[in-house]
């Protein structure tokens, strides 16, 4: 069933009258016409009444007619919820992200394309990061922000954003008030409050350790599942913890944090932005990307491609 014709039927059917619509699609009389009989062929009824001077639905027209009402409102609303799309007035932005990337680097950036798009809706889902990279190869998230390497050949890391990694301590805390460089081996008898073993900061304080303590006394460790539980327990003085220096800039300035000089630790963790190679963009994830360049976000030139 041709839709054209459909329509030439429902104009015909509105305004009651051939010339008319063939006026308002632009088309001849004749066309309008040969459109009709061939729906009417199609669906093996007659659709008008002709015996008369006025173009009357016949019943099977009149049924025909309630369904094409229906059709083209549907039309109607498909055509402005896809403009609405195009203008981002409505829509979702579903972005993933490891604890960090959420809590630290991301949030400015959603309050500005908020900004932008307020008819949007903003879903953040955080997990490890090599969760969020796994989702990323199923498909189940278009784009992450977290520090896994590929762990698929389709699977794109482009390097966003390096941070030190600081250790620091209660204001109270005794080590505190060391203003020389202390050693691993004088951080020992410190509880150190980390996340659960495997993360990126996690393994690099394990590491260091390993290379610099020269005592055979291991290292107390306590582990803790987010970096927020760690900071507090550390501010009431339980022991010391090991993150990113922006996680805890807040703290630092208020003075519950003191920044500890450690010798030789020189640690960073890089952040990144995870993506499926050749993967379609949506547009709510294509105007964020775009946003983030906008405001001087180095972007790979496969992504840059692909965006509106």
């Amino acid at each position: 069933m041709n839709i054209d014709h459909l329509k030439t039927f429902h104009r015909i059917a509105e305004t009651g009258n051939f010339t008319q619509a063939a006026r308002d699609l632009f088309l001849t009389q004749p066309a309008v016409s040969m459109q009709v009989q061939s729906l009417e062929n199609t669906l093996g009824v007659p659709l008008f009444d002709r015996s008369r001077r006025k173009v009357n639905l016949t019943s099977e027209g009149r049924v025909l007619y309630e369904y094409t009402q229906r059709i083209f409102s549907l039309v109607g609303q498909m055509q402005d919820e896809f403009q609405s799309l195009s203008s981002l007035n409505t829509g979702r932005l579903v972005l993933g992200a490891s604890a960090v990337m959420s809590a630290y680097y991301l949030p400015n950036y959603m309050v500005l394309f908020h900004q932008r798009y307020p008819g949007v809706t903003l879903d953040l889902a955080v997990h490890n990061s090599h969760i969020i990279a796994e989702k990323v190869y199923k498909g189940q998230l278009e784009i992450g922000f977290c520090g896994s390497s590929p762990s698929h050949p389709s699977l794109r890391t482009h390097f966003l954003h390096r941070e030190p990694l600081i250790v620091v301590a209660g204001k109270k805390s005794d080590l505190a008030k060391i203003e020389r460089p202390i050693s691993a081996d004088e951080l020992l008898g410190h509880p150190f409050i980390l996340r659960e073993q495997g993360t990126r900061v996690t393994n690099k304080v394990h590491e260091w350790f390993k290379n610099h303590a020269k005592s055979p006394q291991r290292p107390s460790f306590m582990t803790v599942d987010n970096m927020e539980v760690a900071k507090q327990l550390v501010i009431s003085g339980l022991g010391i913890t090991a993150l990113p220096k922006y996680a805890a800039a807040l703290e630092l300035a208020a003075g519950q944090l003191t920044q500890l000089r450690l010798k030789s630790f020189d640690l960073h963790v890089n952040y990144s932005l995870v993506y499926m190679e050749g993967q379609r963009l949506s547009r709510t994830v294509s105007h964020f990307l775009s946003m983030l360049f906008e405001l001087g976000v180095p972007l790979p030139e496969d992504i840059l491609a692909r965006l509106h």
